[in-house]
């Protein structure tokens, strides 16, 4: 199985979140990741049990990788290759030893139904195409009005050739043409066949029925038409039952006096015909006349053919321009999801005496929880930070990224921790929408005596597990960041004693919901904690997400989930 590494750090080991799902046994749930370091390809062990091992050599720290190299997690063999001549583009592992897991993956298909040309000529051909307009031309409701059907009468001989006409609308869209191009070639097509004064080419865009093209009688196509106004009745009939409509003579069709919209001053004859993929119709074309040049239905019949054949070709437009369009956004989501990759920690810092882990893992492309570990330069204290911005998405990556950059500036300062909350919120507050907040735990650590001074705005309480049992929530500080610009905010202290660890996590984890809607809570959380604390931090990360993943099932992620473990391990 050949997985091409295509995003700057990818995650290995037996949880289902990994980038590289593995069901190997000996595999801890998030094992190793593979990142890349400017035109370097690093391997690092993320704590594991077992250890991650480099061509017979077992890993510390971060080592390059070069094609070739065998990866051993466990059971599993993963070659590392880099060659240019491969059909995959960019590097690319191998995995061997873990036959039948499959890689999580999201695929998105785009089904095309409908009517064809050749299913059009078919029916010209046997004759049945009159049938096919719908009941607006067998039944009584689309004739025209009294002593007025002599004026749609068409003679047998008269017939237009709507073979020829297929195979005209059918050449004139083949070229490959944007959207734009070919709602204007349509219309152009329509009024090469049709003797009409006016002419609209309609889409839908949601619920609203947008005009694209407009023609008039002395005027090119145009794709703007301000100011277009046509019947409601006719709009309904179309879209709703799919019907071709015809009426020789608006002003005076029963039908349409009671419609407001129908006002079309001295126009007399108007056709409105669908377009439409399978059973969804997505437009529609609508041509009137003014004066005595009434429409046939031979004329509705024309219409009627060209709108098939065409709304093959718009179909097929507007669904490559929404895939280019989604293709385009897909791009801009990995560039920016790499970026906030980037502003994450590469890894924890090695403090003697200390056991620090963290991870987070978004329900997105990008997410909104943001986690720091910081060393101070002034007194090489540690500040540890984990933030929420309130939303999903982009809008919540962007303020994620004003967080960081702010925690980072504040945290070399020399104000006390009841200040650089301050300072954030009031950046936050001048920099973001008045309907985003976040909630911050910000602490900075003396790796020396284990004293802890914080600050909590408005997050979940981290949750400090003694050696001896004791459970201590850290909920001291204020209101989330950006609620109030002069938010002030207390702080208070603690001591990690040798065995103690601190839980810091997001709601992501104590928010997230099993098939049955009941939530995983603090308290499973704090209970998969004290039942491991003598396990390394990371072995502790691994029990906490062995659980959520056993509670959750089968139900989706709700939210980003992120996770922060400090343990003292000695004096």
């Amino acid at each position: 199985m050949a997985v091409p590494l295509d995003k700057l750090r990818m995650t290995i080991g037996r949880s289902s979140r990994n980038d590289i799902c593995i069901g190997d046994p000996f595999a801890s749930r998030l094992h190793a990741e593979i990142r890349r370091e400017g035109d370097q390809v690093m391997l690092v062990d993320m704590g594991s049990a077992n250890g991650s091992f480099l061509n017979g050599q077992r890993v510390t720290g971060a080592l390059r990788l070069q094609p070739g190299d065998l990866v051993r997690i466990g059971e599993t063999e993963i070659e590392y290759q880099s060659d240019s001549r491969s059909p995959l583009s960019g590097p690319t592992v191998f995995l061997s030893g873990a036959e039948g897991d499959t890689l999580p993956a999201n695929t998105i298909t785009t089904a095309l139904g409908g009517r064809t040309t050749d299913d059009l000529i078919s029916r010209i051909r046997s004759g049945s195409m009159s049938g096919s307009l719908g009941a607006t031309l067998s039944q009584k409701e689309q004739s025209l009005p009294p002593g007025s059907s002599a004026g749609i009468a068409a003679e047998t001989g008269g017939r237009r050739d709507l073979l020829g006409i297929v195979s005209k609308v059918g050449i004139a869209l083949l070229p490959n043409t944007s959207l734009e191009e070919t709602l204007k070639m349509t219309i152009d097509l329509v009024f090469e066949a049709i003797p009409g004064e006016r002419g609209f080419l309609f889409l839908k865009e949601g619920e609203e029925l947008i005009c694209k093209i407009s023609h008039g009688a002395n005027e090119p196509s145009s794709p703007t038409a301000p100011g277009v106004q046509i019947s409601r009745s006719i709009t309904n009939k179309v879209l709703n039952d799919g019907a071709s409509v015809l009426t020789s003579d608006a002003m005076h069709d029963p039908r349409f006096q009671s419609q407001n919209s129908v006002v079309l001053s001295q126009i007399r004859s108007v056709m409105a015909v669908p377009l439409a993929s399978g059973e969804e119709i997505f437009g529609m074309i609508y041509v009137d006349n003014a004066f005595d040049s009434r429409f046939t239905e031979e004329d509705l019949k024309v219409l009627h053919t060209v709108a098939s054949v065409a709304s093959i070709k718009i179909e097929h437009e507007r669904l490559l321009e929404e895939r280019l369009e989604k293709r385009r956004m897909e791009e801009e989501l990995k560039v920016a999801s790499e970026i906030q990759m980037r502003l994450q920690p590469v890894a924890p810092p090695k403090i003697e005496g200390w056991d620090l882990t963290g991870v987070s893992f978004p329900c997105r492309e990008i997410g909104g929880d943001y986690y720091d570990f910081i060393t101070r330069k002034k007194d090489n204290r540690l500040v540890v930070a984990l933030g929420d911005v309130s939303g999903k998405g982009t809008g919540a990556a962007l303020l994620m990224s004003s967080l960081h950059a702010a925690v980072r500036a504040q945290s070399q300062t020399i104000a006390s921790i009841s200040e650089i909350m301050g300072e954030i919120n009031r950046y936050i507050y001048e920099n973001s929408p008045l309907n985003k907040f976040v909630t911050l735990f910000y602490a900075d650590l003396d790796p020396e005596t284990g004293e802890l001074c914080y600050s909590n705005a408005g997050h979940n309480p981290p949750i400090l597990l003694r050696r001896s049992g004791e459970i201590v929530r850290l909920e001291t500080g204020g209101l989330p960041i950006g609620v109030m610009p002069g938010s002030r905010y207390a702080e208070a202290a603690v001591l990690l004693e040798p065995g103690d660890v601190l839980v810091v996590y997001s709601d992501g984890i104590s928010e997230s919901v099993n098939e049955a809607d009941e939530e995983f809570g603090d308290s499973r959380l704090t209970e998969v904690a004290l039942k491991n604390l003598d396990r390394s931090a990371s072995g502790i990360r691994d029990r906490v997400d062995e659980a959520l993943s056993r509670f959750v099932g089968a139900a989706p992620p709700i939210d980003d989930m992120t996770l922060m473990i400090v343990k003292r391990t000695r004096e």
